[in-house]
């Protein structure tokens, strides 16, 4: 199962895509983590210490080679391997950039060697990747989630946000994915809930799940700790839990035509 999980920036996506990524892990799949994001926050999230972040390994531009269409220059194995770290509960990530200097041009090659490894992912069905994307619509326009099964785009029960998840399921669509839904963050009761249900129905969207809102997300950002660490019997990590479990059954893979 290959899931990406995209949003607007501060809708909780990187938090709940770590979060379900090590779940996953525990419940016996073998997990990759992508952090697709230019400004990259997952490892925090995956049980890395705060102060290793600035230090997790980068994917290389020499991954990716042009002839007749792009390759890898290594299988998956090897750069799992050599460009990944291990976080918690045996999740092994891929981070895609952390740029540190300006005026160096784009990253947009990078952006194609997650595109191939997605694909290079096997499809066994306890092999799993989670793709946590960058907060602005780029990753579309990029083509990068058009390997995935899925995308779950993280929306809260607000006017902008939802507008915002639902321009990203357009771009979705616009791909040839046939699975997107909005996932519900940061509930506070059930008339939040309604709210997205009734917003999906509207612009017929699939619900994928909600998620309550929990204050120890927030204070485990200022603990410097990831979630699953500081509350981890939270009904919020119950809540992503069922959701992940929930779509780690999707197996209908769909190849992209071109």
């Amino acid at each position: 199962m290959r899931l990406a999980i995209a949003g607007k920036g501060g809708s909780g996506k990187t938090s709940i895509s770590g979060t379900m990524a090590r779940l996953l892990a525990r419940s016996g799949r073998d997990v990759l983590a992508i952090d697709a994001d230019a400004n990259p926050n997952l490892a925090l999230t995956l049980g890395v210490p705060a102060q290793r972040m600035s230090d997790v390994p980068l994917l290389s531009p020499d991954l990716l080679t042009w002839g007749h269409g792009a390759v890898l220059t290594r299988s998956l194995d090897e750069i799992k391997e050599d460009h990944g770290l291990i976080g918690s509960d045996g999740v092994r990530l891929l981070t895609m950039a952390l740029p540190q200097t300006t005026n160096t041009g784009c990253i947009s090659g990078l952006h194609a060697t997650v595109r191939k490894i997605i694909d290079a992912m096997p499809t066994g069905e306890n092999d799993v990747c989670i793709l946590d994307t960058d907060a602005s619509p780029e990753i579309f326009l990029r083509g990068v989630p058009m390997y995935v099964d899925a995308i779950l785009l993280v929306v809260e029960p607000y006017f902008k946000s939802l507008e915002t998840g639902r321009r990203m399921a357009a771009l979705a669509t616009d791909l040839g994915l046939d699975r997107v839904a909005l996932l519900a963050n940061k509930l506070r009761d059930e008339d939040d809930l309604e709210a997205v249900r009734a917003y999906a129905e509207r612009h017929g969207l699939e619900f994928g799940g909600g998620v309550p809102f929990d204050a120890g997300f927030p204070a485990a950002e200022h603990a410097g700790l990831a979630p699953l660490d500081h509350m981890p019997d939270s009904p919020a990590i119950r809540a992503i839990d069922e959701i992940g479990q929930r779509w780690a059954d999707i197996s209908n893979r769909r190849i992209p035509t071109a």
